[in-house]
């Protein structure tokens, strides 16, 4: 399935090093706008909305984050877009960047993640009791439905499920797949320089995810940012985050 990815652009006029913006899951491009906006003097950025989201359609049921890498090249080939290009992910776009920096290091000349998922959190042992019965529960249901033609398993789903999986709808088996992944040692092989931002009070991606991918990626900066959350690093955080990219930038002839 072909699947073009709608795009914005800003500073198209600038002859630097291509930056390539992906935003979090549920969201879309215009989650990154505001960063992008005030680095307008570098560039030129393409923010994308990424398959399933905004104006792009989905991929087939199940598409993991090495899909969505191998796409995002195809994407920047049609473009004509030269590499290398730099990412910027916040979230889910960040396990994308993982992705195509692991799979297409040709392509990428740094990475900057903001909130970046990916990898698996420590959890205590209360934690995965819950967890390990929860599952059993779900599997029970799904018995149920299956020798007795109920409805079990669909509300197990509205009870337990995240705000995320209750809301992905068609994209809820992409969704199951890319939460189940664990990108370590994908992490390990990126080369090339990268920037890691990460909000003091993030509860969905907590500063020791970055801590962790700080020790897996060779040249990474690990920044974590003061006061600020999962969501709003992009809002309020976004004149902190702009000056640490524009530093980071500096390293490159853009």
């Amino acid at each position: 399935m072909v699947v073009s990815w709608a795009y914005k652009t800003i500073g198209a006029e600038q002859q630097g090093i291509p930056i390539i913006w992906l935003h979090g899951w549920g969201q879309d491009h215009h989650s990154l706008l505001k960063i992008a906006s005030s680095l307008d003097h570098q560039g030129p950025h393409y923010l994308f909305d990424q398959p399933g989201f905004g104006e792009t359609e989905r991929l087939m049921k199940g598409a993991g984050t090495a899909v969505y890498a191998t796409m995002l090249k195809e994407q920047l080939e049609a473009l004509e877009i030269e590499g290398p290009v730099i990412l910027v992910g916040h979230s889910f776009g960040c396990r994308v960047s993982v992705q195509m920096a692991h799979l297409f290091p040709e392509w990428v000349a740094g990475v900057v993640m903001i909130a970046g998922a990916g990898l698996k959190r420590r959890r205590s042992p209360l934690w995965l009791l819950k967890s390990w019965t929860l599952k059993l529960k779900g599997k029970i249901a799904h018995l149920q439905d299956f020798m007795f033609k109920t409805n079990k398993r669909d509300e197990f789903r509205r009870r337990y499920g995240s705000v995320d999986y209750k809301n992905a709808g068609e994209l809820r088996e992409t969704f199951v797949k890319v939460v189940n992944e664990n990108l370590a040692d994908r992490a390990r092989s990126i080369a090339c320089p990268t920037l890691l931002l990460y909000g003091q009070f993030d509860t969905e991606t907590p500063p020791s995810m970055g801590q962790k991918y700080a020790r897996l990626i060779p040249h990474s900066n690990y920044i974590e940012l003061s006061s600020l959350g999962h969501l709003d690093v992009l809002d309020r955080g976004a004149y902190q985050v702009k000056a640490y990219l524009d530093d980071f930038l500096k390293g490159y002839d853009t």
